[in-house]
């Protein structure tokens, strides 16, 4: 589902700056320490600039807004469920563009924008670097499982809508 479903990479492209980049790597399932230890279910896609509010994040799929809020570990986050259940999650945003729980998103739709939200109660910022972490969800069975979003956003690299930000 989640080849026909993703449309976008969730971070644009400046058209003021070149110098506003992206980078991730496949940190799938790699260890993290934040109260216990875990492995790490998603992708992070690190600002080139360390600066929490620059980088705009798009939704990569059509879908509702099924999460939106604090969560001690990810943060200022939304939760995007497309129409096949698949859940799209993005975490440690700086802040919001305006949407709300229960509305209807479209593919390339702004959500907010890149920071470096969590770890701590809300309001909590600046204990890692600036980036998007990208975490994406099906269920099988009444079953959680969680997809690795690497491929996923190699697959999108030439998906990049432009925005003007600097």
């Amino acid at each position: 589902n989640v080849e026909k479903e993703v449309s976008y990479f969730p971070i644009p492209e400046s058209t003021v700056d070149k110098s506003l980049k992206t980078s991730y790597t496949d940190s799938w399932m790699m260890e993290r320490k934040y109260k216990g230890t875990t492995g790490h279910e998603g992708t992070d896609i690190m600002a080139s600039i360390n600066e929490r509010g620059i980088y705009p994040v798009v939704s990569m799929t059509d879908g509702t807004v099924t999460n939106l809020g604090w969560l001690e570990k990810g943060g200022y986050r939304i939760g995007i469920t497309s129409e096949s259940g698949t859940y799209y999650y993005y975490a440690h945003l700086d802040s919001y563009a305006g949407i709300s729980e229960g509305e209807q998103v479209i593919a390339g739709e702004l959500l907010g924008y890149m920071g470096d939200s969590g770890y701590g109660p809300e309001g909590t910022k600046g204990k890692f670097a600036v980036h998007l972490h990208v975490g994406i969800y099906s269920y099988k069975d009444g079953e959680e499982i969680s997809v690795n979003p690497y491929y996923v956003l190699r697959s999108l690299e030439n998906k990049k809508l432009k925005y003007a930000y600097f």
